[in-house]
C-alpha cells in the first residue's frame, strides 16, 4: 500500500472532477550526485509559454501553467505534474514540493512583476500521509483504531499549502508521492488561485518551490509560472518578462520592512546629530 494519498486521490475526495486535457507535462524528477534534480517532459503538445525555460531573473527553471484547463473549474489547474523514471528513487522513498518565497504577480495594465492584490494566493493540494487519513476516518466513525493524535493533523493537510504575499502558509512541504517498487512515481496534484470572498484578479502568478525527500539534497528551486484569464498574448508577453528581464527581483516582504526600518533610524538620527551641532 502506498505510504501517501496522491493528489487526484485527494481532489477526488473534495469532489473536484478531474479529466484531461489537450497536453500535460511533468517536472522530470531525477538525481545527481546525492541531489534531487528537475527538468522537463511533454505530452500531447507545447504548453503555454511555449514549455520549459529559465527565469532570468533567479536562473531557476520556469514551468508554465493555466488555470481553468480541466474540469475542476475556471480557477483550477492539475499541471504541471511530476514524474521519475524506473530506478529514480529507492522504492518507497516520499518526494515533496518544499514550498518558497513568496507569490509574485503580473497584471497585464501594468506590465511589470510586483506582489500579488491583498488576499490573493495560489493553493497546493499535496497528499495526505495514510496514516493520518485512516486515523481521520476512525475517528470520525467511531471505529476502534481512533488515533486523536493523528486525527488531528487532517485538516491541516486537507487545507491544502497556500502561497500568498507574505510567504507559504499550511502543510509544507507538500506530499507529492511516493515511489513504487520499481522507483518510480508519477503525480498530478491540485492547484486553484483564490481570493477569499471574491474574484482573483486577472494576470500571472508565480510561485517556487524546491523538491525534497529524505536521503537526499534539496532540488536547485524552480518556479510555476500560472495564467489566470489572460489571453495568450499577454500570458507570453507575463512569461517573457521572466525569461528576458534583466529587471532585479523584487525585495521580499520583510526585507523591504527591514529598509524601511532603517531609514527611519537613519532620518532620526541625523536630525539628533543636528541638534547637537546646534
Amino acid at each position: 500500500m502506498k505510504s501517501v494519498f496522491s493528489g487526484a486521490a485527494l481532489a477526488a475526495a473534495l469532489a473536484v472532477p478531474l479529466t484531461g486535457h489537450s497536453f500535460s507535462y511533468d517536472v522530470l524528477v531525477g538525481t545527481a550526485s546525492g541531489q534531487l534534480t528537475t527538468g522537463f517532459l511533454a505530452h500531447g503538445g507545447v504548453p503555454p509559454g511555449g514549455g520549459f525555460a529559465v527565469d532570468s531573473i533567479t536562473g531557476q527553471h520556469l514551468y508554465p501553467a493555466s488555470f481553468g484547463d480541466f474540469a475542476g473549474g475556471p480557477r483550477a489547474t492539475n499541471d504541471p505534474g511530476f514524474q521519475g523514471f524506473t530506478g529514480t528513487l529507492p522504492a518507497g522513498t516520499i518526494v515533496s514540493a518544499q514550498g518558497m518565497g513568496y507569490l509574485e504577480y503580473w497584471a497585464p495594465a501594468t506590465p511589470a512583476w510586483a506582489l500579488p492584490p491583498s488576499g490573493e494566493q495560489v493553493r497546493l493540494y499535496g497528499g495526505i500521509p495514510t496514516d493520518i487519513s485512516l486515523a481521520y476516518v476512525f475517528c470520525q466513525t467511531g471505529g476502534l483504531l481512533c488515533d486523536p493524535a493523528l486525527a488531528a493533523q487532517y485538516p491541516s493537510y486537507a487545507q491544502g499549502t497556500a502561497f500568498s504575499a507574505s510567504g507559504v502558509s499550511g502543510p509544507n512541504p507538500a506530499i507529492i508521492d511516493d515511489a513504487d517498487a520499481a522507483g518510480a512515481f508519477h503525480a498530478h496534484l491540485d492547484w486553484f488561485i483564490e481570493q477569499p470572498g471574491g474574484t482573483p484578479a486577472t494576470g500571472a502568478y508565480l510561485v517556487t518551490f524546491a523538491l525534497v525527500a529524505d536521503g537526499y539534497r534539496a532540488s536547485e528551486p524552480a518556479k510555476i509560472l500560472f495564467n489566470y484569464g489572460l489571453t495568450d498574448a499577454q500570458y507570453q508577453a507575463a512569461f517573457d518578462a521572466r525569461v528576458f528581464s534583466v529587471t532585479p527581483p523584487i525585495p521580499e516582504p520583510p526585507a523591504v520592512l527591514l529598509m524601511l526600518a532603517g531609514i527611519a533610524f537613519l532620518t532620526v538620527w541625523c536630525r539628533r546629530s543636528r541638534t547637537a551641532l546646534i
